[in-house]
């Protein structure tokens, strides 16, 4: 549910009741450019800000003013020179930031000055997006005293609003409660979100929203000769599970998308034990399963006329008396066999036998998959950027067009046929780690064996963006927590799809 509630407004800015007014505002020749209507409303406030030289309206910087007027404070953020879409979500996060404990309670957000230089639709939907990414608050799910925001309302201040104008605002509250839904789930501790958990979570969508749920146990699994998830699993206290959620929005047997999450619910790299400094966040290695969750409820709430199935290997890596072990092979649910070159190479393993099981029982159009498979994607992209593996580059190019607009960047790397030579084992039809080199991409190399046609799969290492670690992805609507990321890029794609 959005932390606030969102109102679409034209009328003149002295009928509008609102405590605080926030000004997206663009830099020129060295001063902020203030639109007329508010200069007209602020004169002597605005004076005094430019002539104090303090502000100037630059990138990321918020300067706050305070008026007798009806609407007491003046919050102006700046875009830069040359604003876009990014410049604009960091503004407004930005002052969302210094009120956040102001005891502002009604707030409005101008965005009548940009309606030439952006859609009014995507200005809606990166407002409100933005807003309710920046309000989310880990701490409110564990924390026993927490200071409670006095925000309840928001205004956004446009010309003549329009039906796209609505359509983007019910779209926008949608997703991003979609967003922030698949971030508690990622945040949310092991102990408590275990694969049996997640479980409870898939059956809870589909019970609000009327989806068919399929969940293959341990027994199944085994029946099915899905030995990657039992083999990841085998350590764990909870036993493994494959959870399959089917959305129909259309009357058809055919499937047009599915989306399989990685979900390590911990991930301690079994035998091969990770290190201090390595193993603290591996809560997080569940972020693929949750931002398919996510997908799903956005799908499901927008009430997309296609067909989706999504698929959540879930498995805790840990090394119990049963773990898998280095040099085992295992044979997988399409038959391939796999020598473990390394129990911490795991995500690959239950990917693989997901995605086979979906590319058989399914036969989807497109396949995606989302894990934070590498920290080798880490080391190329960094956490601004998601890998991008896929053969289909029209597709390539839709999501990375989407990711700058929206704000989940992707960078679309290489499957070259010489990758996969560092796959080659001498016991197996497979190794399931290349080694140092490419590492990321080897891991891709890997999963594409599960797929039986590689245009129509596409994989995304979300590793480096899937949770703020270290400050990094250093934006100021993120604050230290999971981040979401996927759950905005992929229903987008969608929507553009659906075009």
């Amino acid at each position: 549910m959005a932390k606030l509630k969102y109102i679409l407004s034209d009328k003149s800015l002295d009928k509008i009741d609102v405590d605080t007014l926030i000004v997206p505002v663009i830099s020129e020749n060295n001063k902020p450019r203030i639109p007329e209507e508010i200069r007209d409303a602020y004169r002597e406030l605005i004076d005094t800000i430019i002539s104090s030289g303090d502000f100037k309206g630059e990138e990321k910087e918020v300067i706050i003013g305070y008026s007798r007027n009806r609407i007491k404070r003046l919050v102006l953020a700046g875009l830069g020179k040359e604003p876009d879409h990014e410049t604009f979500r960091e503004a407004v996060a930005s002052a969302i930031n210094s009120i956040a404990e102001k005891q502002s309670v009604h707030a409005g957000l101008y965005l009548r000055d940009l309606k030439n230089i952006f859609e009014i639709s995507d200005l809606i939907d990166n407002s409100v997006l933005t807003i309710e990414i920046t309000l989310f608050d880990p701490g409110e799910l564990f924390k026993t005293e927490n200071k409670k925001l006095t925000l309840k309302e928001m205004v956004l201040i446009v010309d003549n609003i329009s039906e796209d104008m609505e359509n983007a605002l019910k779209r926008s509250t949608i997703i991003s409660d979609a967003v922030n839904y698949a971030r508690r789930i990622a945040e949310t501790p092991s102990s408590t979100m275990n694969p049996a958990r997640i479980e409870e979570e898939a059956k809870k969508l589909a019970e609000q929203y009327g989806l068919e749920i399929k969940v293959f146990q341990k027994e199944d699994l085994e029946k099915m000769g899905m030995n990657g998830i039992l083999a990841v699993g085998s350590g764990g206290g909870i036993p493994p599970r494959l959870i399959i959620l089917e959305y129909r929005g259309r009357n058809s047997n055919e499937w047009d998308y599915a989306f399989v999450g990685k979900t390590v619910t911990f991930d301690a790299g079994g035998l091969n034990l990770k290190p201090t400094g390595y193993i603290d966040n591996m809560k997080y290695d569940k972020c693929g399963g949750a931002v398919v969750l996510g997908i799903m409820k956005a799908v499901a709430e927008l009430k997309l006329p296609v067909n989706v199935v999504a698929a959540l290997p879930a498995v805790e890596n840990l090394p119990g008396p049963n773990a898998y072990k280095p040099r085992d092979v295992i044979k997988m649910y399409n038959g391939l066999t796999v020598e473990v070159g390394n129990t911490d190479a795991e995500g690959r393993l239950i990917l693989a036998d997901a995605l086979s099981y979906i590319d058989k029982n399914y036969t989807p159009k497109q396949i995606f998959d989302l894990a934070t498979l590498t920290g080798a994607i880490v080391i190329a992209l960094g956490n601004y950027a998601a890998g991008l593996f896929t053969e289909n580059d029209e597709v390539a190019k839709k999501l990375y067009d989407i990711g700058w607009k929206i704000g989940e960047r992707v960078w679309h790397m290489p499957l070259w046929k010489e990758y996969y030579e560092q796959l080659k084992s001498n016991i197996a039809d497979t190794n399931n780690i290349g080694g140092r080199p490419a590492g990321a991409i080897t891991a891709a190399a890997f999963l594409s064996k599960f797929v039986s046609d590689k245009k129509r799969w596409i994989h995304l290492d979300i590793a480096g963006v899937s949770f703020v670690e270290k400050g990094y992805p250093k934006k100021a609507y993120y604050k230290p927590a999971a981040t979401g990321f996927g759950v905005r890029l992929l229903t987008y794609y969608l929507l553009k799809d659906l075009e």
